[in-house]
Order: C-alpha cells, then structure tokens, then sequence
C-alpha cells in the first residue's frame, strides 16, 4: 500500500513540475521572416552585444534582452517597422526611450539610450521614419542604440517574451520610409558589367548580407550570405552585383563586399567527338562537346582544317556570350566531313571567353581515305595471322629496305590509325605479336 502511494506521489509531482516549466519557459514559436530597416544609418553594423535567449528564462538584466548597435551620437535613429508609438520618454536604466507597438505583428520594438526623442506617444510613424537620435543616457558606457523586440509591457517597461531582432526581422539599409513588404518585380536589364567578377567575401557584416530579387533594397530577399563567408560574383555595377552563393542566384550591395581574388576562366568541354585515324570518304560524322567557362564564352571558332593550318570550307564560328555552348546544334549542322576530299586533315574547336584567352579544346588529326582496310590489322603477310614475319616486313619498310609495299599492306600496317605508317605502329604490331603468341 505504502509503496503504491509513493508511486502515486511521484506522478502528480511530475505533472506540478511539467506544468509549473510551461509557465516559467515560454515556448517561442517559429515566425515568418518580416522585413524591416536597420534601425540605425547603414554605415553602423557593428554590434557590439548580442541578444541572450536566457532572458526568456530568468528575467533579469544578467541576460541581454536586445542588441547593442555601436553608432555615434546624434545620427539617426529610424523606426523599423510602421507602428503607433506607445511612449517616447525616460525609463531609468534605459534612459531615453522609444517603445512602438506594432498591431499587425503583435509585437513592440523599443530603442533605448536615445540622446533625444523625434516623437511623442499616440504618433503614428511609418517604416524608416526618424523617431530619435543615438546616445548614451541610462545606464550605458558609449553612444549606441539598445534594439529590442518584445511582445508584452509591464508598467510601461518591456517585458518578457523577447526576441532576437537578427532572427525576427529580415533587414535592408533604410532609404528614407519604404514599405513593409519588398517588391517581388524582377530588376529591369542592368548595366553591369563582368569587370566586378571574382570570389568575394563580406565587409563591415557582423551578421549577414541580404541576397535580392533585383537592384535595390525595395526587392525581396531571397537568400543571406554569413558574416565572412565566401561567394561568387559574375558581374556588376559598382553599386549591385549579381551574387551566387549555396545555391542561391541573386543580387546583393556591393557597399559591404570586397574581392579576394579574380575568377578562373575553368574553360572545358565535355562529352565532345572527335575523328581519328582513317575515316572513310564520304562517310557523315557528328560533332558533339558541351563547352563551359566560369566567365561568359565570347567566341567559339573551328572544324576542319589541311595538316598546314590552312582552313577548309567546313568550318564554323559563334559568339555564345553564355557561359554554356553545345557543339551539337549549329557547329553540326555547319560541318559536313563526308563533303571532304581524301587527304590529311586536323578537326580542331577553339574557345574564347571574357578573359580575353582562346583555349585550344579539341584538336585531332585524321584521314579521310577510299581504302579502309577491314582485314586482320598487322597481317602484312596475307596469312590470315600474326606473326614475327609481319614485323619484319614493317620493319624493313620503316628502314626503307622494302622494294615492294603494297597499298593493302599499308593500311594493314596502320596499327594505331592516325592516317600514317611509322615506328609506333611498328611498337604496336610487335606488342599484338606477343599477345597471340602468349
């Protein structure tokens, strides 16, 4: 019995301690981001104190309930988001201070340590407006902005549950009372220019950088590059570039970016064909290769040119101006190798991009011939089979010791089928011995 009670004992003194914890803990729910302005000038990003979730916790000024903004004194301070103000007056510890409450929301944000005030309680103020200026009054050491957001106010102070502004708020530089939403219109085609490409990295963020839809604060933000971090630009124009960065395309200010190195031209082709050896006359071929670059393809030139480096008519040229061009449309289409004549020939494709380098891609000798030979290659002794008899022939023709070389033994001598008879072909017929031999 008695050990029953205990058990009993035990269960409604856990339920008292999960109850009595989801009072003290307040569960902060996920929020959609909302954009807001920098409270302060743009020019000041440098958070000197982070907000302390722990405040939620034990309510007390051991644990930062705000962000500190380091900023001098007398410049701007705007209102983040449009609101109503609900005080603009002294607050003890927190000296000057601005409290506006933000009914869409449900939230109040407040700015403390103010070294005057621009705004008086029941004003309406919208996004961006100036509603005081930095200072240090309070219980403060240095001019800065003491930025927080809270969704209740007990005896006119702020109060528990908090937010962190950096995670509640999504933020853009302040352009003077912008709306609340971003613009989700597309940028119109920009000037820039490939001048600004390179690997870059962020400067004077202390948080992160705003990826946009367009030019301009008044677009969307799409995506954030970290403190720090390292991204790629393609291009831009001194004051916007286009920034790729995990995955995410967009545009971004270049106020707060700076180069660390130029971008490599990473010219290549992939998938390409190519003739070699002996291709018989009035046989089609078709041309393939998929050419990339990290920088825009300006040109792309070739096809088939006589051993000299004399062109042929089959030979094509194209001006991409992409970073991506396929061989196989108009390069195909413009080439036609079973137009050639018999003779040597070298099928070569040359790339150039903004870099201002032409990059050789493909280049491959070939023949086009009337005889391909389609016996035993190696077999010079029309017998059907290899044999050290066969390499003596090709040896003595190599030496020019042979006074007969038929045409059939020539094409079966081509062990390697570049068009030519020689010394590797000699290698190679030696090794295709030992092999049957073995």
């Amino acid at each position: 019995m008695k050990s029953l009670i205990r058990r009993a004992a035990a269960f409604l003194l856990s339920i008292a301690v999960i109850f009595t914890v989801s009072i003290c803990v307040p569960t902060l729910n996920a929020k959609a981001a909302v954009y807001a302005v920098w409270p302060t000038e743009a020019k000041y990003k440098n958070i000197t104190t982070y907000f302390d979730p722990a405040r939620n916790t034990y309510d007390t000024s051991d644990h930062h309930n705000a962000i500190d903004i380091e900023a001098a004194g007398g410049s701007n301070i705007y209102a983040a988001y449009g609101g109503e103000v609900i005080s603009a007056d002294w607050k003890d510890a927190y000296g000057y201070m601005v409290i506006l409450y933000h009914s869409d929301l449900g939230v109040y944000t407040f700015y403390a340590h103010a070294s005057q005030m621009n705004v008086s309680a029941g004003a309406k103020v919208k996004q961006g407006d100036v509603i005081a200026k930095v200072g240090s009054t309070g219980q403060s050491s240095g001019n800065h902005l003491h930025f927080g957001v809270c969704d209740k106010l007990l005896g006119a102070f702020p109060t528990r549950t908090y937010y962190d502004p950096l995670s509640y708020f999504v933020f853009s530089d302040n352009t003077g009372g912008s709306s609340s939403q971003p613009s989700n219109t597309p940028a119109a085609e920009c000037g820039c220019s490939d001048d600004h490409a390179g690997l870059y990295t962020t400067k004077n963020v202390v948080t992160y950088l705003n990826i946009r839809s367009g030019h301009g604060t008044n677009t969307s933000v799409i995506g954030q590059i970290p403190a720090n971090a390292e991204f790629t630009v393609t291009k831009g124009d001194g004051q916007w570039a286009h920034v790729e960065y995990n995955g995410v395309k967009g545009y971004a200010s270049m106020d707060y970016m700076q180069r660390k190195e130029e971008i490599k031209s990473g010219m290549k082709i992939e998938n390409q064909t190519a003739p070699e050896g002996t291709v018989e006359i009035g046989k089609p071929f078709s041309i393939k290769g998929v050419i990339t670059s990290n920088l825009k393809i300006t040109k792309v030139s070739g096809g088939v040119y006589f051993r000299n480096g004399e062109a042929t008519s089959q030979c094509a040229e194209a001006a991409p101006n992409d970073v991506k061009y396929d061989l196989s449309s108009y390069f195909d289409k413009n080439i036609v190798f079973n137009a050639l004549y018999e003779g040597e020939y070298t099928y070569k494709i040359v790339a150039e991009d903004t870099s201002g380098q032409a990059y050789t891609l493909v280049s491959s000798d070939f023949v086009i011939s009337s005889d391909i030979y389609s016996g035993v290659m190696g077999d010079l002794s029309d017998d059907g089979k290899l044999s050290v008899s066969d390499i003596v022939l090709l040896q003595d023709y190599i030496l020019n010791k042979s006074e007969k070389f038929t045409k059939r033994q020539y094409l079966a001598s081509d062990m390697n089928k570049d068009g030519t008879v020689d010394v590797f072909d000699l290698v190679e017929l030696k090794k295709a011995v030992i092999a049957v031999s073995e």
